[in-house]
C-alpha cells in the first residue's frame, strides 16, 4: 500500500470516528436535558393537582379557576384527553360540583403521569431497544376497566 492511500483512509476512519462522536454525546446531553425538564413538568403537574384538591375541598371557587389556568399552561390544548383534564378541574370550580370529582382529577392525572414516565423511558432507552410508541390510556378505557372489574 503507498503512502496516500494510508493517509487518506486514516483521514476518513478519523472523520467517521468524529461524527459517530458528536452525534452520541449531542443525543446524551439532549436526553439528559428532556429527562430533566419532564421530570420537572411532572413535579409541576402534581404540586398544581395537590393544590387544585385542597381548593376543591375547602370550597375555594376563585382559587379552582386560578388553578386551572396554570394546569392549561402545562397541558396541550389539542389532546382530548388533556381537555378532559381541565374539563374536569373547571366542573370543580362550578357551584352544583359533585363530590367525586377529586377522584376523577386524580385519576386522569395519574394516567397522564405514566404515559409521560414510559414515553421518557423509551426515549432514553437506545435506539435498537425501543419498542413501539407508548400508547396513552384513556380515562374511558380506564374507568371501564376499574368499573368491570
Amino acid at each position: 500500500m503507498d503512502l496516500p492511500t494510508i493517509l487518506s483512509s486514516g483521514v476518513v476512519a478519523g472523520l467517521v470516528a468524529g461524527l459517530v462522536t458528536l452525534r452520541t454525546s449531542e443525543r446524551k446531553i439532549a436526553i439528559e436535558n428532556i429527562t430533566q425538564q419532564r421530570q420537572q413538568w411532572r413535579e409541576k403537574i402534581r404540586d398544581i393537582a395537590q393544590r387544585i384538591k385542597s381548593s376543591y375541598k375547602n370550597d375555594e371557587k376563585e382559587e379552582l379557576q386560578s388553578q386551572y389556568v396554570e394546569m392549561q399552561l402545562l397541558l396541550n390544548p389539542e389532546d382530548d384527553d388533556d381537555r378532559s383534564i381541565l374539563d374536569t378541574i373547571w366542573s370543580m370550580a362550578e357551584e352544583s360540583a359533585p363530590d367525586a370529582l377529586h377522584i376523577e382529577l386524580a385519576e386522569k392525572l395519574s394516567l397522564l403521569l405514566k404515559h409521560d414516565w414510559e414515553r421518557a423511558k423509551r426515549e432514553a432507552s437506545p435506539v435498537w431497544f425501543r419498542s413501539s410508541e407508548t400508547k396513552r390510556v384513556s380515562y374511558n378505557e380506564f374507568k371501564f376497566k376499574r368499573v368491570s372489574s
